[in-house]
């Protein structure tokens, strides 16, 4: 789980505070939101019984970028460095990101800058697409990039980890992504094969 980013409040411990506040006033509005149901007929195809992170493809500046984890408890979206070069983005592009990130203890994770980048989830018709302010960190990964809380709700997503699949509202109909099962065990043997072992390059899957 990553916290800090551009989510939460915002970068300043004012505007955290005044985020925090918020939370304890009373309110009366409520999601204006369809039903999302998940069925035995989104499970199909996966071994049941288990416990595998979601991991998904979505669109990138016009690529098919694999290998993205979808983490509802996150509070950023992180691209990472590998991803980023191959994306043929540029350092120039970025913009200043003067807060640190930190994970699972106290280890600090001082990020390059973010960048604002249109991306795209689901399929043709049936999608939705965002400009998304990633946060660009040069740390060893098995995953291209992340996807966090802040962006899930912006979607409207709900998420099932049972049925390794997400589901939010599009203006035509309900829309579906899959996550991939056999790419999200590749992904975790890789990320514990990295502990310890310092920065390292991960595979990167692309398509144009």
């Amino acid at each position: 789980m990553i916290s800090g980013g551009l989510g939460g409040g915002g970068l300043t411990k004012l505007s955290r505070k005044r985020h925090l506040k918020r939370v304890y006033q009373v309110g009366s509005e409520t999601p204006d939101l369809p039903t999302i149901s998940f069925t035995k007929e989104d499970g199909q195809g996966i071994i049941p019984r288990h416990d595998d992170p979601m991991v998904i493809t979505m669109i990138l500046e016009n690529a098919h970028l694999h290998r993205t984890l979808v983490d509802k408890g996150s509070s950023t979206d992180i691209l990472f460095k590998p991803a980023f070069d191959k994306l043929g983005l540029d350092e120039r592009e970025l913009k200043v990101y003067p807060d640190t990130l930190y994970g699972l203890g106290d280890m600090p994770i001082k990020p390059l800058g973010f960048i604002p980048l249109h991306t795209t989830f689901g399929k043709r018709e049936n999608s939705k697409t965002l400009s998304i302010d990633f946060i660009v960190v040069d740390v060893g990964s098995a995953y291209n990039a992340l996807i966090g809380r802040t962006t899930l709700n912006r979607l409207g997503a709900v998420v099932s980890t049972l049925h390794i699949c997400m589901k939010f509202p599009t203006p035509k109909g309900i829309a579906t992504v899959r996550g991939d099962q056999k790419l999200a065990r590749k992904c975790y043997n890789e990320s514990l094969n990295l502990r310890g072992k310092g920065k390292k390059v991960h595979t990167i899957e692309l398509e144009g």
